[in-house]
């Protein structure tokens, strides 16, 4: 489905955060710039009242008489942009809903990580519950129904029903998307103004993208002195995108001063959701803790264009950074997929000692498991899915399903619960 910045795209978290407003007195909703919350958040308001603190003057309001700036205002009060509030509007909210313990008192959107951010003090705990928007996902964009991640856990997550939608997925027909199919989608991303851009203007708008409102974000909420860095810095992980993170690389690549500055300039990225890491999964806390997260631009077309690479360069079999694009992409695209779903999810990588790995486990809340490999070829062999059939055999029950995703055109079963899928099934039904 083509899809241009002035489609209105239906969200798939939307019904998530409308029963969150059933429930809860504060909804956060976090994500980066441009990635459609304040449209999402002007669909839900329904009737209530919306306050940008991008306004001067509602931003000089609500820094005059925070509690003023909030009372008797219709529900639900939806306030845009909230870290640049600060922690009197944070408390003034706070108080306001230790006064009214009604639910759907609030919704407050930020660009930057509400719980990570400098200025922010007061974290709402006990009274708010956390959602992030990410731009579009495949499915968003191509699907009418429910993503792969969906139909995996639907039916009440019984051994039958996943099965069944395994067995489904295995006589469904082959995938029409060709290597420069998906090498296009991977460029093009899900930022909503860079959908239908050229590749050379997409380039350009990532570009400003980072130099503007980023900059000014990250600067703004923490003061950071040398701003101008953060676009090499976020090339440096782009370079590294779905790697493990050795920080002590990065920091020598980037020549900071002190390891300790590239450590805090990685985790302003990580505030203005730009970054992400995705630890490390062991059968104990105490284990993962030991070993290192990967490090994963949040978007692959944002990716793509730190790295210079276009659909075309990407659909050359020799590009080096085929690999870590396309598991970028698929890897993000599960991470949107799990955030419009009911049951919360953990996502991690798995590496051990002995160099056994898989790109990705995606953990339910009862420990059962899900095991993804991703592969940019389009050639699928038994040795490709090795780790999981031994994560497999040493899981027993709570391994539920692995899965090869590819860029060939046909499904197929590798072995007991393991089986290969070509990447469009990610969205297609």
């Amino acid at each position: 489905m083509a899809t241009t910045p002035s489609h209105i795209v239906q969200r798939r978290i939307e019904p998530v955060l409308r029963r969150a407003l059933d429930t809860f007195r504060i909804v956060v909703l976090g994500g980066p710039r441009q990635s459609g919350k304040t449209t999402l958040a002007r669909q839900i308001v329904n009737g209530g009242t919306f306050l940008s603190l991008d306004d001067p003057t509602e931003l000089e309001l609500a820094a005059k008489d925070p509690i003023g700036f909030i009372a008797d205002r219709r529900r639900p009060v939806v306030i845009d942009e909230i870290q640049r509030g600060g922690d009197d509007l944070v408390r003034a909210i706070k108080l306001a809903v230790d006064d009214d313990l009604a639910p759907g008192s609030f919704l407050l959107t930020g660009s930057a990580d509400f719980l990570t951010v400098p200025v922010l003090s007061e974290s709402l705990a006990g009274r708010a519950v956390f959602f992030n928007l990410s731009p579009f996902s495949a499915v968003e964009l191509h699907a009418e129904a429910d993503g792969l991640l969906a139909r995996l856990c639907a039916g009440g997550g019984t051994r039958a029903a996943l099965a069944t939608a395994i067995s489904d997925l295995l006589d469904a027909p082959p995938s029409v998307l060709s290597r420069s199919d998906y090498a296009e989608r991977i460029c093009r991303g899900g930022y909503p103004e860079a959908l239908d851009l050229s590749d050379a203007d997409r380039v350009r708008w990532f570009e400003s993208y980072i130099l503007t409102s980023v900059t000014r974000d990250i600067v703004e909420t923490t003061g950071a002195r040398r701003s101008i860095e953060l676009p090499r810095l976020l090339r440096a992980v782009a370079a590294r995108t779905s790697t493990e993170l050795v920080l002590a690389d990065l920091h020598r690549d980037l020549g900071f001063g002190r390891v300790e500055t590239t450590a805090d300039y990685l985790s302003h990225l990580e505030m203005v959701h730009l970054v992400t890491r995705l630890g490390s999964w062991a059968s104990s806390t105490a284990t993962q803790t030991k070993r290192r997260p990967k490090v994963m631009v949040t978007d692959s077309g944002l990716a793509a264009a730190m790295l210079g690479v276009d659909a075309q360069r990407l659909a050359d079999l020799g590009e080096p950074s085929r690999g870590p694009l396309y598991e970028t992409y698929a890897v993000n695209e599960l991470r949107r997929q799990a955030a419009a779903l009911d049951e919360p999810l953990r996502l991690h990588h798995f590496r051990d000692s002995r160099g056994r790995e898989i790109d990705l486990l995606i953990e339910r809340l009862d420990g059962r498991l899900i095991a993804v490999e991703v592969k940019a070829g389009a050639t699928v062999r038994p040795s490709d899915a090795k780790w999981m059939a031994w994560l497999r055999d040493a899981a027993g029950d709570r391994f539920e399903v692995g899965i090869v995703l590819h860029a060939g055109r046909r499904p197929l079963r590798i072995s007991d619960r393991i089986v290969a899928l070509p990447m469009s099934f990610l969205w297609e039904t």
